[in-house]
């Protein structure tokens, strides 16, 4: 019973990191696609957020399906 609710928790924390990602993603295209300058300091905020976003995915994935040697 627990192993499935930890594993209920890891893949609710997926979906909310997963949709993180999609708005993170979204605000970048906005950005770009508007043809406006952006002062260095956002676009590294959001580079930032990004990257931070990615990795946790990849943690979380790693903690749902973990690697099986053969």
């Amino acid at each position: 019973m627990y192993n499935q609710d930890a594993m209920k928790k890891l893949q609710y924390k997926l979906c909310e990191l997963k949709l993180e990602e999609r708005r993170v993603s979204s605000d970048i295209r906005n950005l770009v696609s508007k043809n406006q300058t952006i002062d260095f300091f956002q676009a590294k905020q959001l580079n930032t957020l990004r990257e931070n976003v990615k990795s946790k995915i990849k943690t979380v994935e790693s903690k749902i399906t973990p690697n099986i040697i053969a």
